[in-house]
């Protein structure tokens, strides 16, 4: 008898989408060599998806959200970039950033992404859901 579970662990995420020229602010992790994310990170225990994405963004590019800013965008859910038998499912919002986003010590480069990004760059949460949704009502080109 197979002890292991099939059911796959799903991730929480909460993440933001900045636009500036029709274009999203994503993120390479030093861990990354190649695939970009959206600012955020995973819920911990006890926070709101707010709490969790205004500290994601303060550790990820040292900027606070714009009071008043952040508006829910979409639920989204996929196989989790790299992980077996795992799921990500993030919810997205939009917000305006206060200052200039600087790389903090997790982040090794900072960029601005439109739909021609290619999709080496991506994870598939990014290819399959957040980039067709956010092109296809106007956020990005």
């Amino acid at each position: 008898m197979n002890l292991t579970s099939s059911k796959p662990i799903i991730l929480r995420k909460v993440a933001l989408a900045v636009f500036k020229d029709k274009k999203v602010l994503m993120v390479r992790s030093k861990k990354q060599s190649e695939v970009f994310y959206s600012l955020g990170g995973k819920v911990e225990k006890g926070e709101s998806d707010i709490e969790t994405v205004t500290r994601e963004v303060m550790e990820e590019v040292n900027c606070n959200i714009k009071p008043g800013s952040i508006k829910f965008l979409k639920e989204f859910e996929e196989e989790a970039h790299g992980r077996i038998n795992t799921r990500v499912n993030i919810r997205l919002y939009e917000g305006e950033l206060i200052g200039k986003p600087t790389s903090s010590s997790e982040i090794a480069e900072i960029q601005y992404f439109d739909s021609s990004i290619d999709p080496k760059h991506l994870s598939l949460i990014a290819i399959n859901g957040i980039f067709p949704f956010l092109k296809k009502n106007g956020y990005i080109v």
